[in-house]
């Protein structure tokens, strides 16, 4: 095997023993606590993306239209987004997520809201024009698009956006 005279090289084992045993106690919780997290991590993936697990299905779907695509350029235009989430792209928490509103209420209630916001909401809402549009200066046309729109948007059960049982 080796030279008599020469003591052999120290395997891996060894060499990682003597790597763990340098560690102090709080460089070891930190080393396991990463490789624990990163162990659940691949487990959660690998059930992610074979199907065994459903937690990444989307949940939040758009019902395409070309009436509901003008009402999205429309509310792109129009900087819904600066405070509103929309397909999942804007401003989280500042204004209600539009995602899953077709879910929440009906087409004519998002018309209704669109034509006078404060009288939808009992005077509830930063749509008054001074905080955010009232959309008085909308087409009645470009009001049925951006209605059309918001009415696609759509939330399956498991979605944070579907809405709450009644009690």
């Amino acid at each position: 095997m080796g030279d008599p005279g020469h003591p052999a090289a120290p395997g891996l084992r060894e060499r990682l023993r003597g790597a763990w045993n340098g560690l102090k106690t709080g460089e070891r919780v930190l080393l396991f606590t990463v490789g624990v997290l990163l162990v659940f991590g691949m487990v959660f993936w690998v059930l992610a993306i074979t199907g065994v697990s459903d937690v990444m299905r989307v949940r939040d779907v758009y019902e395409e239209s070309p009436e509901a695509d003008v009402g999205f350029h429309l509310v792109k235009q129009y900087g819904c987004r600066n405070c509103h989430t929309v397909l999942k792209v804007g401003e989280w928490g500042l204004a209600p997520e539009l995602d899953g509103e077709g879910t929440r209420h009906p087409y004519m209630w998002i018309r209704a809201y669109l034509e006078d916001p404060r009288r939808q909401m009992n005077g509830k809402t930063l749509h008054d024009g001074r905080y955010a549009m009232d959309f008085t200066e909308l087409s009645a046309t470009e009001k049925d698009r951006i209605a059309t729109f918001l009415f696609a948007q759509k939330s399956m059960p498991g979605s944070a956006n579907y809405p709450e049982p009644p009690r």
